[in-house]
């Protein structure tokens, strides 16, 4: 679970369903990206950085890497 997302989502649109129709993204979609299942197509990404202020999905090469 991707609890900082689901946070910020619910900060800015109050919930997951009006944040999913506010941003076009279909709402079993928000729910798999929230819930780790699925990482984001390059357009939910750039709406999801532009709506929240940031990224919350690590890119390929960032982050820690597993010993």
């Amino acid at each position: 679970m991707r609890f900082d997302l689901k946070i910020a989502l619910m900060t800015v649109f109050g919930t997951q369903i009006s944040a999913a129709r506010k941003l076009r993204i279909n709402e079993g979609r928000l729910s798999h990206l929230v819930r780790g299942h699925d990482d984001p197509n390059e357009r939910e990404r750039r709406l999801l950085e532009k709506a929240l202020g940031r990224d919350y999905f690590a890119k390929e090469g960032e982050g820690p890497r597993a010993a």
